[in-house]
């Protein structure tokens, strides 16, 4: 710990806005891929949805 008590608080101030970034750039990252699944399930679904109301594919019901 002796190597950190010398850093100034502009030092502490500049390695937490670091942090703040990297995980930033992580996140936004993980949501884009999150967004790209979400994309293609969303098409999946409008696409059997058109299907079914076109009388191309049955779906079974669920229940009675």
């Amino acid at each position: 710990m002796e190597f950190f008590a010398p850093m100034s608080t502009t030092g502490w101030m500049v390695v937490a806005a670091a942090a703040v970034i990297i995980v930033l750039v992580l996140f936004a990252k993980a949501i884009k891929t999150v967004l790209k699944f979400a994309v293609i399930i969303v098409m999946l679904v409008f696409i059997v949805y058109f299907l079914h109301q076109a009388g191309i594919i049955q779906i079974p019901g669920i229940g009675n």
